[in-house]
């Protein structure tokens, strides 16, 4: 692990020397502001107005019970393409580096009538599959307490949440809610895109409760792919949002339960698994807080900082007659990020931990985190980021990734 920490002191130095945020340029043209109105410390991480202007429908609050104006499809269409290269060293095996075209995305998004908003997102990712994420949403009240509905194949929580659950400043998603947090055949993250319905309720303008109902993941590991869910279960998410203070603070609360089936057939212990629930069903269940704190940095005038952070447990239940005995199995994880806001930019530092213990044996992941994201203009923004991976068990790795992210 020497050379990680050398090459993790190397992308420290290069990102200090880093040093404005713009929108996505939908809304932007719509409403003829500056992206930094919802977006900080850069796109495409929001502050507490984006946040409400997205959980209102894509409305501003005035705008809350009027009927919408259509005007110009481009104030409804964006368009973003991402373009990467990643590089990684290993420590055992071969390293790997290469440019590759991570996404191009063309985003529908707006209120459709006084009650209906819309999003449509359709994605060609790098493995030349296009994905597609798309809802309808039905708010009810006024712009401080209200209920909303949202139905469709979509972001569940990460993405499109509060006080971690938002978008990164960066490139990667902690890997608390990205990655898997046992060691079971259960594949589910917290950043799934999934089939459901959601209904949210806004007690005041601060404080969101969210419950959905979603079909969960087929015996694939995808949420959003067949033309029907594989079994008659339902997954349960219950979540807790509160935004806290003038400068957009916040926690959340998230509880999930889950079914996944193993596919039948896959072989385990030499045993491949009949179809039948006692051989493949597994119950999981996710809970835990994530919290962010925005403040005045000490002795820099108009600049923010911010400390970040989070816990989520897990829990599998094992199907009762599984080849090699129940595979019960528990896991913990954890993330410490600090990030300090600049000119339309930032620099920011993150810490994920993950225990997924298998039988009650530790089976610990460490990744650090170090980047920063810069708006160069309207249209283009730079991020950087240099990671060092440890892990017990596990081929150790550093590297790092440079995207130029492009929006019009």
């Amino acid at each position: 692990m020497r050379r990680a920490w050398i090459g993790m002191g190397v992308v420290s130095v290069v990102l200090a020397g880093v040093s404005d945020a713009w929108a996505i340029p939908a809304f932007a043209r719509k409403y003829g502001v500056s992206c930094n109105v919802c977006h900080r410390p850069n796109v495409p991480r929001l502050n507490d107005y984006g946040h409400r202007f997205r959980k209102l429908g894509y409305r501003v609050p005035e705008e809350v019970g009027q009927q919408p104006e259509y005007k110009e499809i481009g104030n409804f269409i964006s368009m973003r393409g991402r373009m990467r290269y990643d590089y990684e060293d290993f420590e055992r095996g071969r390293n790997t580096s290469g440019f590759r075209w991570n996404d191009a995305t063309l985003f529908y998004a707006g209120s459709v009538t006084k009650n209906l908003s819309s999003f449509f997102e359709w994605e060609w990712e790098d493995e030349n599959e296009i994905g597609l994420n798309g809802q309808f949403s039905w708010l009810f009240g006024g712009p401080d307490r209200y209920a909303q509905i949202r139905l469709g194949q979509m972001h569940t929580l990460s993405r499109v949440g509060w006080a971690g659950f938002d978008r990164p400043s960066g490139i990667s998603t902690t890997d608390v809610i990205g990655s898997t947090l046992t060691t079971t055949a259960v594949p589910f993250t917290l950043a799934k895109d999934q089939r459901g319905l959601e209904l949210a309720v806004g007690l005041n303008p601060d404080i969101r409760l969210i419950g959905q109902i979603l079909n969960g993941l087929d015996t694939s590991g995808s949420g959003t792919t067949g033309t029907r869910d594989n079994d008659t279960s339902k997954d349960v998410l219950l979540a807790y949002e509160h935004m806290l203070g003038k400068h957009g603070s916040g926690v959340t609360g998230v509880f999930y339960r889950g079914t996944w089936h193993q596919a039948a057939g896959t072989v385990v212990s030499g045993t491949a698994l009949p179809d039948d629930n006692a051989f493949t069903k597994f119950n999981f269940y996710r809970y835990g807080l994530t919290g962010s704190f925005v403040f005045d940095t000490p002795f820099w005038s108009g600049h923010e900082s911010e400390f970040n952070g989070g816990a989520i447990f897990a829990h599998d239940q094992g199907p009762s007659a599984y080849p090699g005995g129940k595979p019960n199995a528990d896991g913990q994880a954890y993330f410490l990020g600090v990030e300090q806001y600049l000119q339309d930019a930032s620099v920011f530092s993150r810490f994920d931990f993950r225990n997924i213990e298998v039988s009650g044996e530790d089976n610990w992941r460490r990744k650090y985190t170090v980047g920063t994201a810069k708006q160069v203009n309207d249209y283009l923004r730079l991020a950087l980021e240099g990671f060092v991976k440890d892990q017990e068990s596990a081929n150790d790795s550093f590297g790092a990734q440079v995207e130029a992210m492009f929006n019009f």
